[in-house]
């Protein structure tokens, strides 16, 4: 958590430190150019901003003033700081960041001197990787305690801003919509002058002294109560436009997107500043918008109603959701001038204030190129202990990342794309192609090669897995699959796109509970949670969490469902046929352990919740046993279990009654309930989320019909009116149709 939250913090230094250079641009430009630019193209100029802070992502550019201040290059050199440990990191070769150094500053970052002897200035070695989150017996390091503070001011800013927007909102929820026909009557005028739409209601309020648009979804338009009685039917268009100019250039969205960024930005005041600028020329862009719609001979009556305003003026509203028509005294007077000087935009102006924005866009929204003069590629690294012994081997044709049986695989990255590299397969040095794959330089994952006879034309493929990705408990990988003699890539299908399409399922929220139904090739997955917050989807995906492994002459994905950003009930194995098309695919219950469990996965998951002794472990056709010498609740002869691995299910041997789940660590254990009655009791807690996912009614009024014998019970049950027999796994939600065992 913490090292996603500091990758986070190091890009947020990155963007501020962008956004503020052309912050400084901005304000620049609106000094220069002053009355040359219309209010729109004034109000315009702060878009690139919005862009910058918003968007992680920069093409290369020769253009980019920032090949004068490479800020991105130069934040990763300051935070990757070489580590002085032995220990190897985890990021690949390609993350670091290329420099020229010499030797003696080499010496001193490493704290060795062996480098200064050496006769050339120039040093080529492998990467050490600095953990900003390492800790030393001091206690937490300046990096960490830096992000925890950036958090935490992100949090007070967004928990501030919430609750302001939450308190005013509440404050006119229940205030009166106004009835009177000729406000309505005036106010719809204006709408269809402005072209507006959207729908939004008039809400007299005593809240308030000043007009104020509230709501991006529903908008609506709060008037004070004694502006009504003061205020003649021409102030009030006036009023009206400036507010509907607000609605049509959707300002509150601008708003509120501005908000956010600030409170990931807010140590740095440059963009609290530049951002309050933004505000005043959007009120001044909207009282231009305004005035188009006013005969020239009525724009001073309209400055008339700002200096009516004035006289009541308060303190503009200050949340993020709402856009008010004040603003402060010294503000008022440039707007005045403005409106008295206010002429129409001219195709000239028109011209002016593109070329300026898109100078600005082009030179700030690009990030330094790389291959420029001002970005050296010679690439120095800082060698630990453990490293210098065991570098990778780095040539002109990439950096070795496997070598097996004669088959070589070399890579370097492109400038293009930070993810793909130039992957070089070598044979024997006979044959080589080069690729453009995802493969990351990782020596603690480096890619396998494998030689299999993959499509059963008598010949060994050459088979190459390379890990993209790593989580915690996942890894996503890409394969390769190469004809050996042409080394021309074979077409593997594609398995995200399939499951995608073939399982069928929903996602459905009621009574706080959450209910996920799967079905795949007519097996069954029903799976209930006790919230319904969260970023849920309206049915099962699958993405990249995907992983590939070799089962003899057959590949083998695994793929995890995922119903939210967090949760994965399901996943599914998918093996592939000869023609490297899927030839089946099998859905398990998605848990901490990847089903089906192998030997040593039950051993070990038993080692975890039986005593340390008085039990053996056997297997028996294809599922395994547990023998007691000494039943664990003391009561009667020894016992003995069998667990099934496609679902991690304990099971009684002689009747096959479910008992203990392996791999569902929330399900009831009913591994020491004697009584028969409290038993089945307990199973019916178990049946019931899945009836209730499935809409499915017990036909008789015993639930349950009987045992299969492999830790699955059979119900027969009644459905839209259709009556059919299931067999369940209760711990994990596993059901499939079957015939009825009696009949």
């Amino acid at each position: 958590m913490l090292e996603a939250a500091y990758n986070l913090f190091v890009k947020i230094l990155s963007l501020s430190a962008m956004a503020s250079v052309l912050a400084l641009l901005i304000l620049a430009t609106r000094f220069l150019i002053k009355n040359r630019l219309k209010p729109t193209w004034t109000y315009l100029l702060w878009i690139p901003l919005i862009v910058r802070l918003a968007v992680p992502w920069t093409p290369e550019s020769a253009f980019s003033i920032f090949n004068l201040f490479p800020l991105e290059r130069e934040s990763a050199l300051t935070f990757n700081i070489p580590s002085a440990q032995p220990d190897v990191g985890d990021l690949p070769v390609s993350g670091m960041n290329i420099q020229e150094v010499n030797s003696t500053t080499v010496a001193e970052i490493t704290g060795t001197s062996k480098q200064a002897d050496r006769p050339d200035s120039m040093t080529l070695v492998t990467p050490e990787i600095y953990d900003p989150f390492e800790t030393s017996n001091a206690g937490r390091t300046p990096m960490h305690l830096l992000v925890l503070i950036w958090l935490s001011g992100v949090v007070v800013m967004i928990s501030l801003s919430v609750r302001e927007q939450l308190r005013f909102t509440a404050r006119v929820r229940r205030e009166p919509e106004i009835r009177s026909a000729d406000i309505l009557w005036l106010f719809e005028t204006c709408q269809r002058e402005m072209k507006v739409r959207r729908p939004v209601k008039l809400v007299e309020t005593k809240q308030i002294a000043v007009p104020t648009l509230l709501g991006v979804m529903r908008p609506k338009l709060l008037l004070p109560t004694s502006m009504l009685h003061r205020l003649e039917a021409n102030e009030l268009r006036h009023i009206f436009l400036h507010e509907l100019a607000h609605v049509k250039r959707r300002d509150i969205s601008l708003n509120l997107l501005t908000g956010l960024l600030l409170a990931l930005h807010w140590f740095n005041p440059l963009l609290w500043y530049a951002v309050s600028q933004m505000k005043r020329d959007q009120e001044v862009a909207c009282d231009a918008l305004a005035l188009k719609h006013l005969a020239s001979e009525h724009h001073k009556d309209y400055a008339r109603t700002l200096l009516k305003l004035l006289e009541t003026l308060t303190d503009p509203i200050r949340v993020a959701g709402a856009a008010g028509i004040s603003s402060n005294k010294k503000e008022m007077k440039r707007r005045i001038t403005m409106i008295t000087r206010h002429k129409k935009i001219t195709a000239q102006n028109t011209v002016l204030g593109l070329t300026v924005i898109m100078v600005l866009s082009g030179c700030t929204l690009t990030g330094a190129k790389l291959s420029s003069t001002s970005a050296p590629e010679k690439s120095v690294v800082i060698p630990s202990a453990s490293q210098t012994k065991d570098s990778t081997a780095i040539d002109p044709k990439g950096t070795l990342l496997a070598e097996k049986n004669g088959i070589t695989v070399t890579a370097k990255p492109t400038a293009e794309h930070a993810l793909l590299h130039e992957v070089t397969v070598d044979v024997h040095g006979e044959v080589n192609r080069t690729f453009l794959w995802n493969a990351g330089e990782d020596e603690t994952r480096p890619p396998s090669i494998e030689e299999a006879d993959l499509n059963g034309d008598g010949t060994k493929e050459i088979f190459i897995r390379i890990t993209t990705g790593t989580g915690t408990g996942l890894s996503m990988s890409e394969i390769h699959v190469l004809q050996p003699v042409t080394l021309e890539e074979l077409v593997v299908e594609e398995p995200v796109e399939t499951l995608n399409r073939r399982l069928k399922s929903s996602i459905s929220h009621r009574n706080n509970h959450t209910y996920v139904s799967a079905e795949l090739d007519g097996k069954h997955l029903t799976k209930v949670y006790d919230y319904t917050e969260g970023a849920w989807g309206e049915k099962i995906g699958f993405g990249a969490v995907v992983s590939y492994e070799l089962d003899g002459d057959r590949i083998v994905a695994r793929l995890a469902g995922a119903a939210s950003i967090s949760e994965f009930p399901l996943e599914v194995i998918v093996v592939y046929g000869k023609e490297l098309t899927i030839e089946s695919v099998q859905m398990y219950y998605g848990s901490f352990i990847s089903p089906p469990l192998s030997e040593q996965d039950i051993k070990s998951l038993l080692e975890k919740k039986l005593p340390a002794s008085g039990w053996t472990f056997g297997k028996k056709g294809d599922q395994y046993t547990i023998n007691f010498m000494d039943p664990p609740n003391s009561v009667g002869e020894g016992l003995s279990y069998i667990i099934n691995p496609l679902t991690g299910t304990v099971h009684d041997t002689t009747s096959g009654s479910p008992v203990r789940s392996l791999v569902n660590r929330e399900a009831i254990d009913l591994w020491n309930i004697s009584n028969g009655t409290e038993y089945k009791k307990e199973l019916y807690k178990l049946l019931q989320p899945i009836f209730d996912t499935e809409g499915f009614e017990p036909i008789d009024e015993d639930w349950i019909s009987g045992f299969i014998g492999d830790g699955y019970l059979f119900s027969n049950v009644r459905q839209g009116g259709r009556e059919f027999t299931i067999k369940v796994d209760v711990f994990t939600g596993q059901w499939e149709e079957i015939a009825d065992p009696y009949k």
